[in-house]
């Protein structure tokens, strides 16, 4: 009997040791820090639909994600080390970023499929001036006018340009305005969203496209003075200053979709609004041609994965994940944006051809890309430089003066000057 026993027990022991050896031990998670811009509300509910899905799709990785009100502040004020693992910012600031030494270089990490597929103007934007990749992003922007059928038509304007390479002129734009402006209750042409604060930035994305269709850019070969004060610059910015008789302060920040003007300066994220107050009245318009053809801005939310980060790997998936034709569909149905990947933009019937977003892809599609403005390309990207911030308060400010009747050499000559200190300064942001 006691024998039995100690068989008994001797082979239960030998097959516990056994069954302990052969289940292999769980893999540790990866826990992945990932903060995301506290943007519109579409954009905040894709976030966390997506980092959801992530989380349930595989055991390995974690995400934790956090949402920042001022993501520029954030990173500014962050250093290397305490930076997430992955986070979002707005792609105009990547050289500078790049210049703190805050990006890691994608390439290795994230797949070379999910670069690839990129819109043309999109792998412009998360190109440094190394000539390496640091960002990959879901969406990118659109400008242009957006006009009202009914009121044009109301006021006889029938033959509005809906393609890039038939803008209007400057002359015949501002003609426009004259006759919009005429007919109008309220003897208004235009929202050029004045409500955002000229000055403050807005600017920099929305009316750099004036000075980059006069055949300038802001900056060139690292000088401002010369490119941003050129007398075709000037020139264009005071036609810019003779639109504001015809623009709709629009305070409420609904002069276009509340019908008091006809025509709208403004970019992709107005359009679910415009769309639910407009509907089939609602079409898009280039904007004018200043001599060097139609031109409009680029640029959006970017993802990168922090420099100094110990999951790089693991970032990268992530990144993969969200990347895909599917999350992207996700988030530019809730935000208005251009989808980022060419096969994700040919999903949306928007930008199929006739299609209402038709132009904004088209756009795209002709992007300038690193190169100087030409009269064959439209999307001109934010000078990528280190200086950027500099550069964009120091034009916005100009825009500003000369919107409220300032004298334009002056005050682009002042704000050429003060970058090209900013650049003197810093060594013209050479590592």
């Amino acid at each position: 009997m006691k024998k039995t026993t100690r068989v008994g027990a001797i082979a239960t022991a030998v097959a516990l040791a056994v069954t302990t050896f052969t289940v292999p031990a769980h893999a540790a998670v990866t826990e992945l820090t990932v903060w995301a811009m506290q943007g519109q509300d579409g954009e905040v509910k894709a976030a966390k639909e997506e980092v959801g899905a992530f989380n349930a799709s595989q055991d390995n990785i974690h995400v934790t994600l956090q949402f920042k009100a001022s993501m520029g502040d954030t990173l500014k004020n962050t250093n290397v080390n305490g930076l997430a693992d992955v986070f979002e910012f707005d792609g105009e600031t990547l050289g500078a970023l790049v210049y703190d030494g805050k990006l890691a270089p994608l390439k290795g990490l994230v797949a070379a499929s999910t670069i690839s597929r990129q819109l043309t103007s999109i792998k412009s934007e998360g190109t440094a001036s190394d000539g390496k990749t640091y960002s990959v992003s879901q969406f990118d922007s659109g400008l242009s006018l957006w006009g009202n059928k009914s009121m044009l038509k109301a006021a006889g304007v029938t033959n509005y340009p809906t393609t890039f390479n038939k803008a209007w002129t400057a002359s015949q734009f501002t003609g426009v305005l004259k006759t919009l402006a005429a007919k109008a209750k309220g003897h208004k042409a235009i929202d050029m969203k004045e409500n955002y604060g000229i000055g403050g930035g807005w600017a920099g994305y929305a009316f750099t496209p004036i000075i980059n269709s006069a055949g300038n850019e802001l900056v060139k070969n690292g000088k401002a003075v010369g490119s941003m004060n050129s007398a075709k610059a000037v020139a264009a910015m005071k036609v810019f200053a003779s639109w504001k008789k015809y623009s709709d302060p629009s305070t409420d920040d609904s002069a276009f979709t509340k019908k008091r003007v006809a025509l709208a300066w403004v970019g992709h994220w107005a359009t679910p609004g415009i769309k639910a107050a407009l509907g089939k009245d609602a079409v898009l318009i280039p904007l004018p041609n200043f001599g060097n053809g139609s031109k409009s801005g680029q640029g959006s939310h970017s993802w990168a994965i922090g420099a100094n980060s110990d999951k790089k790997a693991a970032a990268a998936t992530f990144l993969n994940y969200i990347m895909t034709d599917k999350w992207i569909l996700n988030l530019t149905e809730q935000n208005g944006a251009v989808p980022g990947t060419k096969t994700a933009l040919a999903k949306n019937k928007d930008y199929a051809k006739g299609g209402l977003l038709e132009l904004y892809g088209q756009q795209l599609a002709a992007s300038c890309g690193s190169a100087a403005p030409t009269a064959k390309c439209v999307t001109v990207p934010r000078t990528i430089s280190a200086a950027w911030p500099v550069i964009n308060t120091q034009f916005s400010q100009a825009a500003q003066t000369i919107w409220d009747g300032g004298n334009a050499a002056a005050a682009l000559t002042k704000a050429a000057k003060a970058i090209d200190q900013d650049y003197n300064d810093n060594n013209g942001y050479k590592n």
